[in-house]
């Protein structure tokens, strides 16, 4: 994770407080506070802002085999988010790379498509997914009813077998605190746009839920508002 920080494709505070190096098999090096000691076969590496790094696909695998799945997740859609590798060249890579739990990596990627907007979707679906929910549609278009030139993107958004229309929407609450996301510089006109939005899309889906990444984080409160909205398992 201190690779994914240069390469910008995490800025995971939780990861912060723990430096991890790289190092071969004949240094002697004792892991202590803060700093952790990798050995990893493969050495070569990049420079970033003066640093000496592991590559991207390096990184990328090391992040998406070692950590929970929605770490994983989050750092698998961020590198295809942002379009630094294609998936197809990202699996050829895993594939290649010397490392243990290898099928863990691949699994992650074979869920990531990078349509998440950010961070935080990223690790809700990695939990939804790793607990055997239904894989949601990513940012999905609903035209509002009521004015057809009204069209807005869920977070995500399920079709039940027997037909009924869900969406999840993780709880963007900066737009509230941060004025420079203020509709017209005013919060009273967010609100209210807000509100409208969820109206609309109410007037189309049976079931609309919303979450903050607090509780993705706290899964157990992520997964019951997923089955009291009926949010279909797969296993």
């Amino acid at each position: 994770m201190s690779a994914a920080v240069f390469h910008n494709i995490s800025d995971s505070v939780r990861y912060m407080d723990t430096v991890h190096i790289r190092t071969v098999r004949e240094s002697h090096v004792r892991d202590y506070a803060g700093v952790r000691h990798h050995y990893i076969a493969d050495a070569s590496f990049v420079v970033i802002d003066g640093v000496r790094v592991t590559s991207l696909e390096r990184t990328a695998f090391d992040c998406m085999r070692g950590l929970p799945f929605p770490d994983g997740m989050a750092v698998a859609e961020s590198v295809l988010r942002q379009d630094l590798i294609g998936r197809r060249r990202l699996g050829t890579s895993f594939a290649a790379l010397p490392g243990w739990h290898r099928a863990k990596a691949l699994r992650v990627l074979s869920y990531a498509s990078g349509a998440t907007e950010n961070g935080g979707e990223a690790y809700a679906l990695g939990v939804i997914v790793d607990h055997g929910y239904a894989v949601p549609s990513l940012q999905k278009e609903i035209v509002d009813p009521r004015d057809p030139a009204r069209v807005y993107r869920v977070d995500f958004f399920w079709r039940t077998p027997d037909g009924r229309g869900i969406v999840g929407e993780l709880d963007g609450r900066v737009k509230y605190r941060d004025s420079s996301m203020y509709r017209n510089d005013s919060l009273s006109e967010t609100v209210i746009a807000e509100k409208e939005r969820e109206e609309g899309i109410r007037l189309v889906v049976d079931e609309l839920f919303r979450f903050s990444f607090a509780e993705a984080l706290h899964d157990e409160r992520l997964l019951a508002k997923l089955d009291r909205a009926g949010v279909p398992k797969e296993r």
